[in-house]
């Protein structure tokens, strides 16, 4: 019985090692850097487009207080789940720009995350049923058909940078579900969703 727990824990570390020697054979790590480099160049823009539209076009902040004074924060908590599942309409940062009108900000940030994690668990659930309408099946593969075969190569990795990054999060949890990506790993690869949403939220605070 004592020798249980050793060849799970050598089972484990070999399951590691043939992972890092795929992702180094397939250009996973590669990838994974380029998703980073992707990030830092979105978040260098996004500042520049804050700062231009407050300093030529509307004050931000003004439209986040008209937001937050018209509609109740319940109302916009829906909005983003709606937005989340499936395909991802509406970009998470307005969202956030939005929880730093609160009285709370980082404990809105929290829940706004916590939305987005759980739509996202909820668009694998959806992805998983849709194997069973061949139809809607091939329209999301051929819709998303970069993000198909990049999923099938990279796996855990791909599910890890779009959460983190502005890779489309939610067709990427579709698509896990309809290739019937291990769920444990996706709920484990999945919380990368609340760093990425306190990471915004830390850049975004600093520049309003």
């Amino acid at each position: 019985m004592k020798k249980i727990p050793f060849n799970k824990n050598r089972s484990f570390w070999r399951s590691v090692s043939l992972s890092h020697r795929f992702y180094q054979i397939s250009g996973g790590y590669k990838f994974l850097v380029e998703g980073f480099r992707k990030l830092g160049l979105v978040l260098i823009l996004f500042a520049a487009a804050i700062w231009l539209v407050n300093t030529y076009l509307f004050n931000i902040e003004a439209i986040a207080s008209w937001v937050t004074i018209q509609f109740h924060w319940t109302a916009v908590i829906i909005l983003l789940g709606f937005s989340e599942i499936v395909t991802g309409i509406l970009p998470p940062d307005f969202f956030i720009l939005w929880a730093g009108e609160m009285e709370h900000p980082y404990l809105m940030v929290f829940l706004l995350s916590a939305v987005s994690y759980s739509s996202g668990v909820l668009s694998y659930l959806i992805g998983r049923r849709i194997n069973n309408f061949p139809m809607i099946q091939r329209w999301i593969k051929n819709r998303f058909e970069e993000q198909s075969r990049q999923i099938k190569k990279f796996g855990g990795l791909l599910i890890f940078l779009s959460a983190m990054t502005p890779l489309p999060f939610p067709p990427i949890c579709t698509i896990a579900g309809i290739v019937n990506f291990r769920f444990q790993w996706f709920l484990i690869l999945a919380i990368a969703r609340f760093f990425r949403f306190f990471l915004y939220a830390i850049f975004i605070f600093g520049l309003t």
